[in-house]
C-alpha cells in the first residue's frame, strides 16, 4: 500500500488541532499550583515543563499552518478521508484516552485504578489480534492487567510522591 501525503489542507486542520491542545496545555501549565506555601524554587513549579511543552507544540502548530498555507491550502480545500478499517488503531486509541480524560480521572475513582485500567485495556485490544491468532488469549489478558496494575501504582507514586501533585 502506497504511503499517501496530506493535503495542504489537512496540514492546515491538524495544525489547527495541535494548536488548540497546546492552548490547552500551557493555560492548564498556568492554572497549576505553585506550591509557594512551600518556598520552592521558580524552576521546579509543577507547570513549569507541561508550560514549556505547551508553547513548543504551540510554535510547531503554527509552522505547521504556515507550511499549509504556502503550499496552497486554501486554494485546494480537501477534506482528508478517514478509512475506518485502515485507521482503527488511532481511532481506538482516541477512544480510550478521552474515556480516560473524561470518564475515569476525577469521577470517583483513585488514579491508579484508572491508570491501571486504561493500560491493561490498551495492552490488551491492541494484543488481542495476535494473541487469539496464537491461542494465548488468556496468557495475554493477564499480562495486559498486570502491565496496567504496574504502571497505575508507578504513575500514583510519581505524580503523588515525587512531583508533589495533587491526584483526584
Amino acid at each position: 500500500m502506497a504511503v499517501e501525503k496530506p493535503t495542504p489542507f489537512a496540514d492546515l486542520l491538524t495544525g489547527a488541532v495541535w494548536f488548540v491542545v497546546a492552548a490547552a496545555i500551557a493555560i492548564g501549565a498556568w492554572q497549576m499550583d505553585r506550591l509557594e506555601h512551600l518556598k520552592i524554587s521558580i524552576y521546579t513549579v509543577p507547570g513549569l515543563v507541561p508550560g514549556a511543552l505547551g508553547l513548543c507544540i504551540a510554535l510547531m502548530a503554527i509552522l505547521l499552518m504556515v507550511r499549509a498555507l504556502r503550499a496552497g491550502a486554501l486554494a485546494h480545500i480537501d477534506l482528508p478521508q478517514v478509512r475506518i478499517a485502515d485507521d482503527w488503531r488511532l481511532i481506538v486509541a482516541l477512544i480510550l484516552c478521552l474515556v480516560f480524560a473524561i470518564g475515569l480521572v476525577g469521577h470517583g475513582l483513585p488514579l491508579w485504578l484508572a491508570a491501571t485500567i486504561f493500560v491493561a485495556l490498551f495492552v490488551f485490544i491492541y494484543q488481542y489480534e495476535e494473541r487469539k491468532a496464537a491461542g494465548t488469549l488468556t496468557r495475554g489478558a493477564i499480562l495486559a492487567l498486570v502491565a496496567g496494575l504496574v504502571s497505575g501504582l508507578a504513575i500514583h507514586h510519581l505524580f503523588q510522591d515525587l512531583f508533589l501533585v495533587r491526584l483526584p
